[in-house]
């Protein structure tokens, strides 16, 4: 095989390895930092959607690097100021969303798209669809379906980690009525 091919086919090897592991190979790491790998960065953020629409603690968790900032642009009880969160934080909160909801499915308007240029910013305008009917956060169900979406900006650092969250949406009867 020529070099230019075992090189080709080392290259796809690595990017396909990433489907399996959430941490960076030497070559995507290279890739990263030159840029050149847009689809690395969406494979992190479809990996924290299809975590929510499998009700997986562990790849939720595992989507988020040590700290986060977090703006929810519209946020019911507070300033929509910058917050610093932890992945624990984030995934209770996520668990405790499903437990209200648990027949939720997360669907796309826009699917998880890379910016345009050197950006390390994730996009994607995404909507749920389920029924309010388990109990959480000490608010019983009422039986409502379930409509909410919206769109989040996340920013994928080079191992492949969301650091930062910008995020534009609606509230669920749930989120409303948790005291």
């Amino acid at each position: 095989m020529p070099f230019s091919r075992k090189l080709c086919a080392l290259f796809c090897a690595c990017l396909l390895t990433f489907t399996l592991a959430l941490t960076p190979n030497p070559v995507q790491k290279v890739l990263l930092k030159m840029n050149r790998s847009k689809g690395l960065r969406e494979q992190v953020v479809e990996n924290y959607f299809t975590g929510v629409d499998q009700k997986d603690k562990d790849l939720i968790s595992s989507c988020f690097a040590d700290t986060v900032t977090i703006r929810d642009v519209c946020n019911l009880n507070a300033s929509s100021e910058s917050k610093m969160a932890t992945p624990e934080i984030l995934t209770q909160r996520c668990l405790d969303f499903l437990a209200a909801h648990p027949d939720t499915k997360v669907f796309f308007h826009y699917p998880p798209t890379c910016g345009r240029g050197k950006s390390k910013w994730v996009y994607a305008h995404w909507y749920e669809a389920g029924t309010w009917s388990g109990e959480s956060l000490g608010v019983e169900p009422q039986n409502k379906p379930l409509s909410v979406e919206g769109q989040t900006r996340f920013l994928v650092n080079d191992d492949l980690l969301i650091e930062s969250m910008v995020v534009t949406r609606t509230f669920s009867d749930w989120e409303q009525a948790i005291p």
